[in-house]
């Protein structure tokens, strides 16, 4: 059996070729240390690369979802405050309507309904509430700057001769309408004038994509608010009813309509109670609104609460594939050296002797 033969040039490579690979190690955990990532070149692991890629768009994608759900919040924070406010106004009409049938003098009469006017008019102020640059309750149906070219812009809702108009349409027409009648005219494919252009406003409501595949309107269109459906006191069958409408007619109700051909005189107690359930519908249909917002609320918090675990879950993946265990990577990098430091002391040991030390 031969062995082969070990000269010094041959360890004295080795040595270099051992080191060399130490130092790379040794670079490469400083490397990580310094980054704090994993690897510094796709070809260190693609597979680990690709995967940590991957969770930065689904970050990326969620981030912008958690935006939108927040400004979605805002926008129906606005709507609820705005809701609340109509409700409390019809709420302030009915208290009024009630001391109003108490009221015997004639100017405490005409005091009540001045009053009641006051409160019609800021119900039409509040359907006009504005958001930033643009109506809550007006859809995309106008630019919602309040100054245009050094002139007002005309508001989504509008009183002309005591009939109220949403975007220059009057829906005021729609008032007393049998409830059968008008949702066979609204549903029918295609609806007729006028309630084809009714129909047109109702489906345009902001909305928001709050999640893939998520679109969730993040207000109510006005129309929604002002008309609902009631019970007539005299037939017993549901009607639509608009809520400006039932305010006015509750303020001549109490003041006496000048105006009217003949003149109207104001109600007397009984004829006034008639009028209180009118306005306990409208609160109701209000109540009901108020809900579906609040219901809409809770959805985006729960919405918001899902990203935020998803976020956590999605940044553990991205960190799992690309960020180094840095009480891993020092441990390493002692290691790696003191194995360099025990090659440098052996090395110079072996190397160190040449030939000319074994003729001495």
């Amino acid at each position: 059996m031969m062995t082969s033969r070990v000269t010094n040039s041959m360890l004295m490579n080795t040595l270099l070729s051992n080191l060399s690979m130490s130092l790379t190690k040794m670079d490469s955990l400083q490397n990580q240390m310094a980054t704090g990532r994993k690897y510094a070149h796709i070809s260190d692991d693609p597979s680990a690369l690709i995967y940590g890629q991957a969770a930065r768009n689904k970050l990326a994608r969620l981030e912008h979802y958690q935006k939108t759900v927040e400004t979605a919040q805002s926008w129906l924070t606005q709507a609820e405050a705005g809701m609340m406010e109509l409700q409390k106004v019809v709420g302030n009409v009915y208290e009024e309507l009630v001391s109003a049938g108490s009221v015997k003098s004639p100017d405490d009469k005409k005091n009540v309904a001045m009053m009641i006017g006051q409160l019609r008019d800021h119900y039409v102020d509040t359907l006009n509430a504005s958001y930033g640059d643009r109506f809550v309750f007006s859809g995309y149906n106008t630019p919602g700057d309040f100054i245009e070219n050094g002139n007002p812009v005309i508001k989504p809702f509008e009183v002309i001769d005591d009939e109220i108009y949403f975007n220059g349409f009057n829906i005021s027409q729609f008032n007393k309408v049998p409830a059968d009648e008008f949702y066979a005219n609204l549903n029918a494919e295609p609806p007729l004038p006028p309630y084809d252009m009714l129909h047109k406003l109702m489906n345009d409501v902001i909305t928001f994509d709050v999640g893939p595949g998520i679109t969730m309107p993040v207000t109510m269109n006005g129309i929604d608010l002002v008309l609902y459906t009631a019970i007539n006191e005299e037939t017993g069958l549901p009607e639509i009813r608009n809520t400006f409408d039932v305010l006015t007619d509750v303020y001549y109700a109490v003041n006496g309509n000048p105006n009217a051909v003949p003149p109207t005189e104001p109600l007397g107690t009984d004829e006034l109670t008639v009028k209180i359930k009118t306005l306990q519908d409208a609160q109701n249909h209000l109540l009901t609104k108020t809900a579906e917002i609040g219901g809409r609320s809770r959805r985006l918090e729960l919405l918001e609460a899902r990203y935020e675990q998803d976020h956590i879950n999605y940044e553990g993946m991205r960190s799992d594939a690309e960020d180094a265990d840095m009480a891993e990577v020092i441990m390493y990098l002692k290691m790696a050296e003191t194995v360099y430091q025990a090659a440098l002391s052996a090395g110079a040991r072996v190397i160190q002797p040449t030939l000319m030390d074994f003729l001495r």
